[in-house]
């Protein structure tokens, strides 16, 4: 009877475990936190082309982190300023010409490539000029020379006293007193200061 007894006990204590084991809830899986469930932002990085200014930058780059995934912002490009272009006057032998202070008639026969003979005759002239003088240019002449030009150019000419636009393009022979006042963008009356630097074409 006492054997029977403890055979019962044992098994109502087994049952007991089984049932108690029965009754706990489920585990459940891990919560999510609301910063886990987040979306993550997408940084773009714009390093290589952000613009030059820190404003900019800072537009620049609170502009890009709002852009979607895979987008990216192209920085405004400037505009290149466009080139001056600086015509030179055609050397063109005028029918009538008013003489300049520092030039002659080799000068002006080397300018307009005419043979200064020619001048001379067109004007009963003996050589001798003067500012202000008014000679005739004529028009079915040639310069006797093989070359017209005095000194080379393209060139850097510095100034000394006594110049004048026209005496300078006396020098050269064959550049006018217009293709050097073009070129410099020089301004009536054309005065020079000794020691200045003109480009010669």
């Amino acid at each position: 009877m006492t054997k029977k007894m403890g055979t019962i006990i044992v098994f109502l204590a087994i049952f007991a475990i089984v049932l108690s084991g029965c009754n706990r809830p489920a585990s459940k899986g891990p919560m999510d936190t609301p910063e886990e469930q987040m979306t993550t932002p997408i940084i773009i990085n714009t390093e290589s082309s952000l613009p030059a200014t820190q404003t900019e930058v800072a537009k620049y780059v609170s502009t890009a982190t709002l852009l979607p995934a895979g987008e990216t912002v192209v920085p405004p490009t400037s505009t290149p300023e466009p080139t001056e272009v600086i015509v030179i006057p055609t050397i063109t032998a005028p029918e009538e010409y008013t003489v300049q202070a520092g030039e002659t008639i080799y000068c002006l026969a080397r300018r307009f490539d005419v043979d200064p003979n020619d001048i001379l005759s067109a004007n009963n002239s003996t050589g001798s000029l003067y500012p202000g003088d008014v000679l005739v240019i004529p028009q079915n002449s040639k310069w006797p020379g093989e070359s017209r030009s005095l000194m080379d150019h393209p060139d850097t000419y510095t100034v000394v006293a006594g110049d004048t636009i026209y005496s300078i393009a006396c020098d050269y022979g064959d550049v006018s007193p217009e293709a050097i006042i073009a070129v410099n963008q020089l301004e009536e009356p054309y005065e020079l200061t000794a020691g200045q630097t003109l480009s010669i074409p």
